[in-house]
């Protein structure tokens, strides 16, 4: 009995001189729930494979036709340039303009708001530089 009452002392006094686990320092900081959805709401609206290349092709130039965005996006599809360029001028961050002429002609440029965007795009091919 003396000897397990001398071992729990023992044990107790081994557990008071251990100094106290410190949690590490997080190198990213805590997202919050806002963030967190602006963040979704920012990829899906131009996440995929081809709607920042649409930008970045349509930042080139004041304006461009659906034939000279597609030849300077290898590899894409009329269909996914169709429906990316639809979903890009609904999110407002591309422009459509069709003028009334035969045969008929429809311009692509980008809007003031996707400004944002192709900041962010610059930013990621720089760090994609260090990877």
């Amino acid at each position: 009995m003396k000897k397990e009452k001398s071992k729990e002392k023992k044990n107790k006094k081994r557990l008071r001189e251990q100094p106290a686990a410190v949690p590490e320092a997080s190198a990213a900081p805590a997202v919050s729930k806002k963030s967190d959805a602006l963040l979704c709401r920012a990829v899906e609206t131009v996440g995929g494979k081809w709607k920042l290349r649409i930008l970045l092709a349509l930042s080139d130039s004041e304006s461009l036709r659906y034939g000279e965005i597609r030849t300077r996006i290898e590899g894409i599809t009329d269909m996914m340039l169709s429906q990316s360029l639809k979903e890009l001028c609904a999110a407002g961050l591309a422009e459509r303009k069709q003028f009334q002429q035969i045969p008929p002609r429809v311009e692509y440029r980008v809007t003031e708001k996707a400004a944002g965007a192709l900041k962010a795009a610059a930013l990621l091919c720089s760090w994609a530089e260090h990877l």
